[in-house]
């Protein structure tokens, strides 16, 4: 299946769910794999469809690499590693706020 035919299978699903389809539904239902002008191209496509044809389209077949639940402890360690990344970039930033801060009150000076 190409990516066109996933676009067109994510948004019929989409559809069949009772929701407009939208770039943003597509890409959560798809993730990353897709290339954004293709999810465009797409969804453009998709919405000049007549209803007979979007009755065609395939149905989405999620991969089982994504349908299968991360283990709850290997997400655990990820979201601990990530916050930590985080508190590091934070405190960089808040540093760097500070020093900006006082430059700026020695230049006014």
């Amino acid at each position: 299946m190409s990516n066109i035919e996933h676009v067109l299978a994510a948004a019929k699903s989409i559809a069949s769910s009772g929701k407009v389809p939208s770039l943003a539904l597509i890409k959560a239902k798809l993730g990353n794999s897709v290339p954004m002008p293709t999810l465009i191209q797409g969804l453009q496509q998709f919405k000049s469809m007549s209803q007979d044809l979007i009755d065609q389209l395939p149905e989405i077949q999620v991969s089982s690499e994504k349908a299968k639940p991360k283990d709850a402890q290997a997400e655990i360690a990820e979201l601990k590693q990530e916050l930590t990344q985080l508190k590091a970039a934070y405190k960089a930033m808040d540093d760097r706020l500070t020093l900006l801060e006082e430059n700026k009150d020695k230049a006014e000076k």
